[in-house]
């Protein structure tokens, strides 16, 4: 091979090595940079993922309130097959020591430790509230919590069936496996009147 034609070999070579050493190195910190100042823009493009591949409803930032006047905020509210998930985003750039029923949790941030309020309970009341509302059964609502995927939990035995926890990766295969479910699928024009109900309480919030 002429020496030219070598040397342009081995300068595109070194160019993709060091290119892709830098992606590895340099993932990590622009993840966590991204999840930090673009919190919401990171947890939408997931969750409207999820509606995009299995034709779902989704509607962001929903407010409204109570016939008691107690304001409420949602920030992903997915209208799936045979659930309506009320989707809570929180980010959290360290660990977790926690458990569902806790009032409160420990959150640690580098070397500071303090008590948060349990954001599944929350969600929880958030969720009540919608069902109350909109007038549709609880049982149709799924309340989950989606964390990022670097924050450490401490180990978490969940035993409830419609409140969750869950890093954003998990997502996906969580709404699956609960739209797997052997239970009855929601009526299609109820759906749709669902959604239109949703968006009226939206715009009236």
């Amino acid at each position: 091979m002429p020496y030219p034609a070598e040397l342009t070999l081995l300068i595109v070579v070194t160019v993709i090595a060091a290119g892709f050493l830098a992606t590895l190195f340099f993932y990590g910190p622009i993840k966590r940079w991204l999840y930090a100042h673009m919190t919401v823009r990171m947890y939408y493009s997931k969750v409207k993922r999820i509606a995009e591949d299995h034709d779902y409803y989704l509607i962001n930032n929903f407010k409204s309130r109570t016939n008691d006047d107690e304001s409420f905020h949602i920030d992903h509210l997915l209208v799936g097959n045979k659930y309506i998930y009320c989707i809570r985003d929180r980010y959290y750039p360290g660990a977790l020591s926690a458990q569902p029923d806790d009032k409160s949790w420990i959150y640690y941030k580098r070397k500071n430790a303090q008590y948060i309020d349990n954001p599944m309970l929350k969600n929880v009341v958030r969720t009540e509230r919608l069902a109350l509302v909109s007038g549709i059964s609880r049982n149709i609502f799924i309340s989950i919590v989606v964390i990022n995927d670097d924050c450490y939990l401490s180990p978490f035995d969940n035993q409830q069936k419609d409140s969750y926890l869950i890093s954003l990766k998990t997502l996906p295969a969580l709404i699956a496996q609960l739209e797997s479910e052997d239970v009855p699928a929601l009526d299609e024009w109820e759906v749709e009147r669902v959604v239109a109900d949703f968006a009226e309480l939206k715009r009236n919030g």
